[in-house]
């Protein structure tokens, strides 16, 4: 089975840069979605939308994370410079 892309060679700059910038527009999308159905739930009084809505909105969560873990392998400069934000957050935040 050919892989579409390699973690560890990237021999092929040009298809990495693609696939880093496609990963990004991912993550977008998937945030575009969750708001969307975010607005569903808020729309609706039908207890059963709300509740297959929300598992819904929960998964596409999950792919937001996927995606980053896919970004973050594709380039490690991206997780650094997010986790380096998130312990900004956390740093300024504290009580």
């Amino acid at each position: 089975m050919r892989r579409m892309f390699s973690l560890v060679d990237n021999s092929n700059r040009s298809n990495n840069f693609i696939t880093i910038q496609n990963a990004r527009e991912d993550i977008i999308g998937e945030l575009d979605a969750i708001n969307q159905y975010n607005r569903h739930i808020q729309e609706t009084d039908d207890p059963v939308a709300k509740a297959t809505i929300h598992d819904i909105m929960m998964e596409e969560e999950v792919h937001v994370g996927q995606f980053f873990g896919l970004l973050f392998s594709l380039n490690p400069e991206s997780k650094t410079q997010f986790e380096k934000g998130y312990k900004e957050f956390m740093d300024d935040n504290r009580k």
